[in-house]
């Protein structure tokens, strides 16, 4: 029932969590998937490997960080889904044009900045998942995103920054190179973006 439910209130969102959970398992398992999946500016630029822009948001680098995204992908971007689909019969489509804007954007211009360096890497579904809270963010700043002991009802303003706090602290504890904060940035950018070309010209 509840599956039944959350599928049909935001079902891109709920496909997107399956496809990333089963591709960062298969992931886990064999280092050779996950190292040709990851985002590898040298080789998007040098060789051509265009795709790694997409794939690199269904690998991450330990369960944990798995974890997080996927819990904030259930929170952030099953949020964002489900208003886009109560206010318009394109909602879900609208909600994967600021999906992937985000991904594209912290992507393309994060190989753009870091193309000659062999030794820059990166994974994970955080850049577009950023694009997705900032667009929310900035679409319903009083929305309330979850609910914390003692403190209560958490506005999207402050949920955002919440989550950048939780994966700074899970970088400096982790001392895990491959999650940088350039991608979040971007990520959040393009998702800005996304949503004021879609409400700016009323898609």
């Amino acid at each position: 029932m509840f599956l039944t439910a959350s599928f049909s209130s935001f079902p891109v969102t709920c496909v997107l969590m399956l496809v990333i959970l089963t591709v960062s398992i298969f992931a886990f398992v064999s280092k050779a998937v996950f190292h040709a999946l990851i985002l590898h500016p040298y080789s998007i630029y040098r060789h051509k490997q265009y795709y790694r822009l997409f794939t690199s948001d269904l690998v991450h680098v330990d369960l944990l960080h798995l974890a997080l995204n996927e819990f904030m992908l259930y929170i952030f971007c099953s949020d964002l889904e489900e208003t886009l689909r109560k206010s318009s019969a394109h909602g879900s489509t609208q909600f994967l044009f600021i999906y992937l804007t985000g991904m594209l954007c912290a992507s393309v211009i994060t190989t753009l900045r870091n193309k000659n360096s062999f030794t820059y890497s990166s994974a994970g579904a955080s850049g577009s998942i950023m694009g997705c809270m900032f667009a929310f963010m900035a679409l319903s700043p009083n929305y309330i995103a979850f609910y914390l002991p003692v403190i209560g009802g958490v506005k999207n303003i402050y949920a955002g920054l919440m989550y950048i706090l939780v994966l700074i602290v899970y970088q400096h504890r982790s001392k895990n190179d491959m999650i940088n904060h350039e991608l979040h940035f971007f990520g959040a950018l393009g998702g800005l973006a996304a949503a004021a070309m879609l409400f700016a010209h009323g898609l």
